[in-house]
């Protein structure tokens, strides 16, 4: 008789939320698999033996040694809301027999109990991961922020934003005895530490409100002067403006800026590209001082910086979906070999002030059957106003070409 699995939700960590399908399967199981603290979440007379991992491997190790016919994997919260079923269930539906059973999460909790409508809601996890989640409260009225830091840095990020007028909920511990649900503006938050420090809990859920949330639709436009600037070079704000439309990046992208100089396009990208990573590769100290700051200052908290020079730089990084070329030093054809090797059909932009460079790149276009190619020369003309008088002075033209690979 072949095993029978159950992934099984339990919910935040009281039995009593178990759904009876959960609780029927628990108490079934001969073998319990789950992490350390899920153990006090079963029901009082499971018989099955528990055995404590939340790594992948080492599970279906011990469920191919298992003796049992039904084993239950356990999984915080709903099994299908940030969990670890879609990579457990790669490695066991093939072999096994395999229910999934949904679990109550921690947002679906606190929404109750908080009277919260969350269909609306965009929804972050920062656990383990590193998305801008200041853009996400920037531009939806409803956030939820599965918390995996600071409460703290998360307030103060808020009120540096400029949005400490949004209204928090926080939900601790949810689900247990000593729940708190503790609903406070940002900036009352800010004002009083002590209490700031009694609600920073690892077991929390923050939902924000921001009634003064922006259209949706991630937009770009950041004036220069929004910037630090410093001496190294910035990609100004009417050529930026078009390279990001050309960049076409979406909210999950992996993208790459290559030779960044101060980051004024890795920080639009990041914005665009908030649930993504973005990577900016630069190698001049002065630079790198100025693209560091920038970070901190925009708390684009999902935008690497990767000190080197490309195309070796580019070695360790994932694939990326679409990378902008600002600066190459002279390696235009090893930077296209570099990024083509990960991604054949990666989408590129790329910026050239010279005919010379604009040549060199038509040429790497045929070598190397890049598609959809589009060639745009901007000039923006900007006025001053002297003794009175306003002057108009160009700027430098720049060529923006983009590109595709082509698959092969």
């Amino acid at each position: 008789m072949s095993k029978h699995i159950s992934i099984v939700g339990i919910g935040m960590g009281n039995p009593n939320l178990l759904t009876k399908e959960a609780r029927c399967a628990l108490l079934e199981a001969e073998l319990i698999i789950g992490a350390k603290r899920m153990r006090g979440t079963l029901p009082k007379n499971c018989k099955g033996q528990y055995l404590e991992t939340s790594d992948g491997k080492e599970i279906l190790t011990m469920i191919e040694q298992a003796e049992g016919d039904h084993i239950a994997i356990c999984m915080s919260g709903d099994s299908g809301f940030f969990s670890g079923t879609k990579g457990i269930l790669s490695m066991l539906e093939k072999k096994y027999e395999v229910q999934i059973m949904a679990g109550i999460s921690s947002i679906s909790y606190l929404s109750a109990k908080s009277g919260i409508s969350w269909q609306d809601a965009c929804i972050v996890s920062l656990h383990g991961r590193k998305e801008n989640w200041i853009q996400a409260v920037k531009t939806h009225e409803k956030t939820f922020l599965v918390m995996g830091g600071s409460l703290r840095t998360i307030v103060e990020k808020l009120c540096l934003a400029h949005l400490e007028e949004c209204m928090l909920t926080i939900g601790i511990r949810l689900s247990y005895p000593d729940e708190k649900i503790v609903t406070a503006m940002a900036s009352e938050l800010m004002e009083k530490e002590e209490r700031l420090d009694e609600l920073d809990h690892a077991l929390s859920v923050l939902f924000i409100m921001n009634e003064q949330a922006a259209c949706k639709t991630a937009s770009f436009g950041i004036s220069d002067e929004e910037f630090i600037r410093g001496q190294a070079p910035m990609t100004k704000s009417e050529g930026r403006a078009v390279t990001m439309s050309r960049l076409h990046l979406k909210e999950n992208a992996i993208a790459y800026d290559i030779g960044a100089g101060t980051g004024s396009v890795s920080i639009e990208m990041a914005a665009q590209a908030w649930r993504g990573s973005v990577y900016a590769i630069e190698s001049s100290s002065r630079a790198l001082e100025l693209l560091r700051a920038n970070r901190e200052k925009f708390m684009a908290d999902n935008l690497e910086i990767v000190e080197g020079n490309a195309p070796d730089a580019l070695l360790p990084l994932p694939a990326p979906d679409t990378v902008f070329i600002g600066g190459s030093r002279r390696e235009k054809e090893g930077i296209l070999k570099g990024v083509l090797s990960k991604n054949a059909r990666v989408h590129i932009v790329m910026n050239l002030i010279s005919l010379e460079s604009l040549g060199e790149v038509l040429e790497l276009v045929k070598k190397y059957h890049l598609e959809n190619m589009e060639i745009t020369q901007i000039t923006a003309v900007r006025g001053r106003e002297i003794a009175g008088q306003h002057l108009m002075d160009g700027q430098n033209p720049v060529f923006i070409v983009s590109m595709d690979g082509s698959g092969f």
